[in-house]
């Protein structure tokens, strides 16, 4: 909510409280390591399951709620404040969620064969033809 955007009309005080109640709900589970998840599985990954879910939960009830309706001239269904804030919201729930997803993939392919589960990749570096964990 600390993003200066020019030209637009900021959070209006009913959005601002739908806001806050929404931090309010939210869980915000920590990032992880894989290796501390991995070590008491069964219980840690039902609690982030849990935790994804309230998330869940609570953004739907954010994108419904009626405070956050657009008074402006503009057909959009929110102000270009409240898009901003719900596109960080919703990315900031799958980038758990896709973490969360890794590590219980993760778990279960170590499971069948502890030493096949395929090594780690996030960058494809053409100049030296190799992939990589880290840019």
């Amino acid at each position: 909510m600390s993003l200066c955007q020019y030209n637009v009309r900021a959070f209006t005080d009913p959005e601002i409280d739908t806001i806050e109640e929404y931090d309010d709900q939210v869980p915000r589970p920590a990032y992880f390591k894989l290796e501390s998840l991995l070590a008491d599985p069964d219980d840690a990954f039902r609690r982030r399951a849990e935790q994804l879910t309230r998330w869940h939960d609570a953004l739907n009830r954010l994108l419904t709620d009626p405070r956050l309706k657009n008074t402006g001239d503009d057909q959009e269904p929110y102000s270009p404040a409240v898009r901003r804030f719900l596109k960080g919201a919703a990315g900031d729930y799958h980038r758990h969620r896709h973490g969360y997803e890794y590590a219980v993939t993760v778990w279960a392919l170590e499971l069948q064969a502890p030493t096949s589960c395929p090594p780690e990749t996030r960058h494809l570096n053409l100049a030296n033809r190799e992939l990589r964990l880290w840019d």
